[in-house]
């Protein structure tokens, strides 16, 4: 399937993708979990000196499950084989079990060596297991520490568990997907990519459907989507005149400047279909619902027909996915089972702000 990482995806990785995905893949897993996602911190280069932790994911709130199985987890990510012998030396670099690693453990922690180059069956993955646990059998601190090695195939796994970690891995390998985007500035705006969403107080949002939400301002009309799009087949489209910033709108949805909650950017897979995705909506979909995926699915310039396909798909199956679609379209011909809104032009307020950014 085109739409899947495979263990040769990860190991075509660079040493610097690498250690951003596991941290990527971290902040993901925190979120489901419930607990906040700036516990987890990454970055730097692979070969600078970081104590043998690539990647922190860390919580006071309780005890992770999963890929993140402790509160205190310390991933050590390795573009190449880490075999027994290296397992050693890089646990124990001079003879001696590093500083971090023994915190880890007086921490009742677990640290976990990520390879992606390693492919590891059962018994060898057993013989680094072993070479882990007889690098700090001889520090009684560290007795409580979590063990794990994650080969390409494990990783592979876990990234195919968040949909919108597929397009930016395949990016990164020279693969892209023909018209599939990961979160980044779909509405090719002007300003700086870390530009914030400019808020409108006017009436900005107009309800088609739900009486109650007839006129709301941005934010709050935010607010309102996310809470559509984050229960299990919601259902959103958004109209609007050309050049209103619908699709501009809908990036804020994902952003952790605007509002309280924002949508997890790793859960979202854009489409225009003026891009002739590959594979086309509908077929993206049925994998999706086939893998049991949790996804937000956004298709811009969608007409109300490949809408209604799209929800006919969803409407009788249990999922966790969500769609939103996009379209220069001020019509009164609403889907049914759809929260329809349209976009208006922003205010002259926000106008002159948006002059005085440029």
């Amino acid at each position: 399937m085109i739409f899947e990482i495979t263990p040769e995806h990860i190991n075509s990785l660079s040493d610097a993708d690498l250690r951003e995905l596991v941290g990527k893949l971290a902040e993901l897993e925190m979120t489901r979990q419930g607990y906040s996602a700036a516990g987890v911190t990454y970055g730097g280069h692979q070969n600078a000196g970081d104590g043998g932790i690539d990647v922190r994911a860390m919580t006071t709130e309780g005890i992770p499950t999963g890929y993140i199985p402790r509160a205190s987890t310390g991933f050590q990510v390795k573009a190449e084989d880490m075999p027994a012998s290296a397992i050693k030396f890089e646990m124990r670099p001079k003879d001696e079990l590093r500083q971090s690693i023994v915190e880890l453990g007086e921490a009742e922690g677990a640290y976990i060596i990520v390879s992606s180059k390693g492919s590891v069956a059962d018994s060898a993955l057993s013989k680094r297991k072993n070479a882990m646990a007889a690098a700090i059998a001889d520090v009684p601190s560290a007795a409580g520490l979590h063990l794990d090695f994650y080969d390409r195939q494990r990783l592979a796994s876990w990234v195919n568990q968040n949909p919108g970690l597929v397009p930016w891995v395949r990016d990164k390998i020279g693969l892209p997907l023909q018209g599939w985007r990961a979160y980044e500035d779909w509405s090719s705006s002007p300003g700086a990519p870390d530009e914030s969403y400019l808020l409108d107080d006017g009436m900005h949002i107009v309800g088609t459907q739900i009486r109650d939400h007839e006129g709301l301002d941005t934010e709050s009309g935010i607010e309102h989507l996310r809470g559509i799009l984050s229960k299990p087949k919601g259902s959103v489209r958004l109209v609007g005149l050309s050049g209103v910033g619908k699709t501009r709108f809908v990036q804020a949805l994902f952003e952790e400047t605007v509002g309280k909650i924002p949508l997890p950017k790793s859960q979202v897979v854009y489409t225009d279909l003026s891009d002739a995705p590959n594979p086309v909506p509908l077929e993206l979909l049925s994998h999706l619902l086939h893998r049991n995926h949790e996804c937000v699915l956004v298709v811009d310039n969608c007409g109300v027909e490949l809408h209604r396909k799209l929800m006919a798909r969803l409407r009788n199956v249990e999922c966790k996915i969500s769609i939103v679609t996009i379209e220069y379209d001020v019509s009164d011909d609403e889907p049914e089972n759809t929260d329809t809104f349209r976009l208006e032009p922003a205010s002259s307020h926000t106008i002159e702000k948006v002059i005085k950014r440029r």
